[in-house]
């Protein structure tokens, strides 16, 4: 994975409560996730894929978080309307739900890796959007 500059993504702010609520629900989910994937035989040499998604407000901060990410990192990115978003379950003069999407490219990662990763995706959807990190998945990349 790219090692993106922390330095832009607020780290000496104050953060929101929502924030840290977010990244300690990451961090027990990135343990649980880790351990199911050593128990398939995933070890820290395995290149994964990884797989993540943010939920943004509306358009103009899915499209900040997006330029952000393509200035920081490598990874495939796109940003779109939230499927059925649009259909009138929106409140009157609500704006429609946006997401970023994305996967990394191929690396080798370990718990520790995805912790500090998973940091720093949450803090950059905080500071770039605002967008809410909403997880990840791994894809194992053959041989």
């Amino acid at each position: 994975m790219t090692a993106p500059r922390r330095d832009r993504c607020g780290y000496g702010a104050a953060m929101a409560e929502w924030y840290e609520q977010l990244y300690e629900l990451q961090l027990r989910a990135n343990r649980d996730i880790w351990a199911t994937l050593r128990e398939h035989g995933v070890e820290p040499d395995t290149e994964l894929r990884l797989g993540f998604l943010y939920v943004a407000p509306g358009e103009p901060e899915a499209r900040a978080l997006l330029a952000f990410l393509c200035e920081e990192t490598d990874y495939d990115l796109e940003a779109r309307s939230r499927p059925g978003s649009g259909d009138g379950d929106a409140e009157a003069g609500g704006e429609e739900e946006w997401v970023v999407i994305g996967t990394t490219q191929p690396t080798p990662v370990t718990l520790e890796l995805l912790d500090d990763w998973a940091e720093w995706m949450i803090a950059a959807g905080a500071a770039e959007g605002p967008c809410a990190f909403d997880g990840w998945a791994a894809q194992l990349i053959g041989d």
